[in-house]
């Protein structure tokens, strides 16, 4: 770690609150713990940060908590901030839509669809289409990935951060991993029943938020199709859902998923706090609930 960043990891520590690189540099300066001879200190004190977290990502020692504010990543009551830059990127990316008149082929109804599915017509209808746009557009559903994670009785859960552009998952825990498909996925998911073929695909989607061994995963098995129409957002989106059994809850939180609070809960301790999940989330609990011997 070099002066700067030597420097800024001791003036935060002491402080133990978040920072602005002007005032970090100030104090280091002040403290001794820094020397520079250059005209900008709290810039390059800027830039040094912002490289460190850039290059290293999760592994940084730094995290950002607003525009401008430097926090350390050890501090987990503190959410970290994604720039808009990359909030911007998310809506730029281009993803699999199926048409919304298709829908009643697929999912004959609301909820979790265990049924058989015509893959091939699936795929077949499935095109590619800017993010931003579907999501103004009722006509077309998103397909998203949603794996989920479990050892033995227990899921692994999580909370996702304000700082992700999904407002309506904003504050609330999940018990599905994973994200929009992109467009690349759909000629290797055609057969989306195969579990071997699932692999592939689990590695890539998966991998962005959840990191595994891959001796980690014991079995990966194809669930259904999980549709909700009880928000409007909701309706735009249809969930792949896969289990993925586990055999140790040995895990690590990916670089792009920045996903707080992550636990392994059994179900009634899901159930307990139920209001706190999102409803696809709530769906899945409620479904192994009822499934569960009395």
């Amino acid at each position: 770690m070099g002066d700067f960043l030597s420097a800024a990891l001791r003036v935060l520590r002491d402080a133990g609150s978040p920072m602005t690189a002007a005032q970090i540099t100030k104090v280091a300066l002040n403290r001794g713990l820094l020397v520079s001879s250059g005209k900008t200190p709290s810039q390059t004190m800027k830039s040094k940060l912002s490289t460190d977290i850039l290059r290293k990502k999760q592994r940084s020692s730094f995290m950002r908590t607003a525009k401008g504010e430097f926090a350390l990543r050890e501090w987990s009551h503190y959410e970290e901030r994604i720039a808009d830059r990359y909030q911007k990127a998310l809506f730029d990316e281009d993803i699999a839509v199926i048409p919304a008149t298709s829908l009643l082929k697929y999912v004959p109804a609301p909820g979790l669809y265990r049924g058989p599915v015509n893959t091939k017509e699936l795929w077949s209808e499935c095109r590619s289409l800017r993010r931003r746009v579907a999501e103004e557009d009722p006509s077309v559903i998103q397909l998203v990935s949603a794996f989920i994670l479990r050892c033995r009785d227990r899921y692994l859960t999580y909370k996702r951060a304000k700082r992700l552009p999904e407002a309506r998952l904003h504050g609330f825990y999940s018990i599905t991993f994973g994200g929009h498909l992109n467009p690349d996925d759909v000629p290797e998911l055609f057969d989306l029943l195969e579990p071997q073929q699932t692999f592939a695909f689990l590695s890539r989607e998966l991998s962005e938020e959840v990191i595994l061994a891959r001796e980690t995963i014991v079995k990966i098995e194809y669930r259904g199709l999980l549709y909700d129409e009880a928000r409007p957002v909701s309706r735009q989106h249809l969930g792949l859902v896969y289990d993925v059994i586990l055999a140790d809850e040995e895990y690590r939180i990916g670089e792009r998923g920045f996903l707080i609070d992550p636990r392994f809960e059994t179900l009634g301790e899901i159930l307990r706090r139920f209001d706190d999940f999102e409803n696809w989330s709530q769906l899945i609990a409620r479904g192994e609930a009822e499934q569960c011997p009395k």
